[in-house]
């Protein structure tokens, strides 16, 4: 099982972790959805991850991606 990591602006409510996540958690491939909102962090697991897809799908759900960790 793959991993990835990712810092997204804009998230600041437990609201916003819970639309991310369900949003992220859409994504073919993703297993697990992990977010971190005092740090602003999404954790994804999952097999063969698409890093652009979760990307467009965090950016799809109102957020930015700053890095990927």
């Amino acid at each position: 099982m793959t991993e990835q990591r990712y810092h997204v602006i804009g998230m600041t409510c437990g609201r916003c972790a819970d639309a991310l996540e369900v949003k992220v958690g859409e994504v073919l491939g993703v297993d697990r959805v992990g977010i971190d909102l005092d740090i602003g962090a999404v954790t994804v697991a999952g097999e063969a991850l698409d890093g652009s897809k979760v990307c467009a799908a965090i950016t799809d759900a109102g957020f930015e991606v700053a890095a990927v960790l």
